[in-house]
């Protein structure tokens, strides 16, 4: 969940680190803090609240030098203060240490600690590293073996930064489980939790590898493993450009990634369909004959992701007429799931890094059975331990509350199930074709709901003060109206939950009032009807109704006291175009009540504990 960068060269420290974590703000902003050397010692500056509260604290008290690390927190033990902030030290302050992740036995270590004399002040479970560390160095051992023996103590997944007095030319990193990278400059060596922090300065990344440790200086890196072996970082290129990480004129970045889908799907199509009929996953490194001997997916996930895949499970039964479960990852690891050896299970996650889906992985391959993930990021920790993936081709989604990588995901579970369905013969030429050459023109269709939107942002202004929405779908939609919910709630603080719309009269309808909005996803479709009654049934009870319809629509609208319209489209992929205006809604009630989209509060973007 936190951000680590980490610097050796010959820029000053403190812009270098505040610029990375300037990048990794969306990993958390609770608090932020820099360790750096100045004149041969320790120098730590951090505060409570966003990095822009850290930025002040260094005009008054700027740190000058060429080595350091930084933080940027998201509160797992502590609460958001500026002594739970990181970097910790040791008593002498003479080590300094960030990290990312959890120690599951640091309670059991500090009590240890405590015992020998040392002294805590913060409340987080980080601050027992520089006292662990302290101790080997006080046994006489050098800095490297100290921290092959902190590996040997500590439990949990995490990823730490360090420096020490004692070698004041050096960052030490290691990694167990969770995102660290190695960038290479000119004469200068940098670390970050994911590849945006580095792209200003690095071409070349090595993503470090579960259980692998090092130092750099400015001119020499030394890599191993956690048995004390060298080995050789492999540095590649990366692709991002600055202006994909950049908010390119919007005002946040979860409005910019709302209207990039258009060109993202188009991205997707040229990639994917190759200017023809056939459906291409190059980077798929699965065989078509195991494939064709699937008979049962289970797709886990979290989250926004989890809502993908149950629309997933509707194209992967639909197309292929294989069995398929949607199961939330943090349930599915624990409860022991019936899998087999024909059994494919599929993970879903938009930085490759969520812990729960991460542990959902583990828990199918220990029951050896093949799993394919579905990421954002092919070089992330998901990808790497799965034995296939599929990249949905998002681009980086930087806003903390996900947009286009929803989409890019849901398209990507269609085009897969057709693509398996090819395989398995279950799919003809003509219904095939049609399908592909509907998915062409919904680049277009996006575009015109986006052209429309700022009549949603005029209805924003009547929901200031609302506090419970309902939203409503059937089949396809009906994740979609949970998608619109967890949106609304994520990034405006409104209460709201979605359900299905055959359960409305099976509990949900408790809560219609005047003063709940209810949004119903009431396109043109076989269950048309059946929303129509929904609505009939709202208004019934004097609430108020806000229709998602299709274009031309006549009775809904009537019915409506808001209604936007989408383009026609099949029902099959209205999902792709119903989800956008409920983003945009999210969005406009957010700013409206003067919330902050792209960093909403107790949330960030990649999930990496459970």
């Amino acid at each position: 969940m936190c951000g680590i960068v980490g610097y050796a060269g010959n820029k000053n420290i403190e812009s270098v680190l505040i610029v990375g974590l300037v990048c990794l703000e969306y990993r958390g902003y609770d608090s932020a803090g820099i360790a750096a050397f100045e004149n041969g010692e320790i120098e730590i500056r951090k505060e409570k609240g966003k990095i822009k509260a850290l930025e002040a604290i260094l005009k008054e008290k700027p740190v000058f030098g060429n080595v350091g690390i930084g933080h940027t927190r998201w509160a797992t033990h502590g609460e958001p203060s500026t002594i739970n902030a990181h970097p910790h030290t040791n008593a002498k302050s003479s080590i300094a240490v960030v990290h990312n992740g959890i120690i599951e036995n640091y309670q059991k270590l500090k009590n240890q600690l405590l015992e020998k004399g040392h002294v805590f002040h913060s409340d987080t479970d980080t601050e027992i590293i520089p006292h662990l560390l302290e101790e080997e160095l006080k046994s006489g051992k050098s800095i490297q073996d100290a921290f092959l023996n902190l590996f040997k103590t500590i439990e949990g997944k995490w990823a730490i930064a360090a420096i020490f007095e004692k070698d004041p030319d050096k960052v030490y990193f290691a990694q167990d489980g969770a995102p660290l990278l190695l960038g290479k400059g000119d004469n200068e060596f940098f670390l970050a939790s994911d590849v945006s922090a580095l792209i200003r300065n690095s071409v070349y990344v090595h993503f470090l590898n579960k259980k692998e440790w090092g130092f750099f200086s400015k001119d020499k890196l030394s890599l191993f493993d956690f048995q004390g072996n060298e080995i050789q970082p492999n540095f590649q290129k990366q692709e991002i450009k600055w202006e994909e990480i950049d908010k390119g004129g919007y005002p946040h970045f979860m409005l910019k990634e709302i209207y990039e889908q258009p060109a993202v799907f188009r991205k997707i199509i040229e990639k994917r369909l190759n200017g023809g009929e056939g459906l291409h996953f190059p980077e798929l490194k699965i065989s078509n004959e195991l494939l064709s001997k699937v008979s049962r997916f289970v797709i886990q996930a979290a989250g926004t992701s989890l809502h993908s895949g149950m629309i997933g499970k509707h194209y992967l039964e639909h197309n292929t007429r294989i069995q398929t479960d949607s199961e939330m990852s943090s349930e599915f690891v624990y409860r022991n799931p019936v899998v087999e050896g024909d059994t494919m299970v599929i993970a879903i996650s938009q930085s490759g890094e969520t812990a729960d889906t991460l542990a959902g992985i583990h828990e199918a391959k220990s029951k050896f059975v093949k799993v394919i993930s579905f990421v954002n990021n092919s070089n992330s920790t998901i990808a790497r331990e799965s034995d296939a993936f599929i990249d949905i081709l998002a681009g980086p989604e930087i806003g903390v509350a996900s947009t286009k990588a929803f989409t890019a995901q849901v398209i990507h579970f269609f085009l897969f199930s057709l693509y398996v369905s090819h395989i398995k013969w279950m799919t003809n030429d003509g219904e095939r074709k049609a399908l592909l050459e509907e998915i062409r023109l919904l680049p277009s269709k996006m575009e015109t709901i986006l052209s429309h939107a700022p009549i949603i942002e005029k209805w924003a202004e009547d929901f200031v003060n609302t506090k419970d929405f309902v939203f409503l779908g059937r089949t396809y939609n009906y994740p979609v109206a949970l998608e619109g919910a967890l949106k609304l709630k994520e990034i405006s603080y409104i209460h709201a939950s979605g359900h299905a719309g055959g359960e409305l009269k099976h509990g949900p309808i408790a809560l219609i009032t005047g003063d709940v909005p209810v949004v119903c996803i009431a396109i043109q479709s076989e269950i048309y009807p059946k929303m129509l009654s929904n609505i009939q049934e709202i208004k019934a009870r004097s609430g108020k109704v806000i229709s998602i319809v299709t274009e031309g629509d006549v009775e809904a609208r009537k019915l409506s006291d808001y209604t936007f319209e989408i383009p026609s489209c099949s029902e099959i992929l209205s999902p792709l175009l119903t989800v956008i205006p409920l983003q945009l809604l999210s969005y406009y009630v957010a700013i409206k009540r003067g919330c902050t989209p792209d960093q909403p509060r107790n949330l960030a973007k990649a999930v990496t504990v459970e």
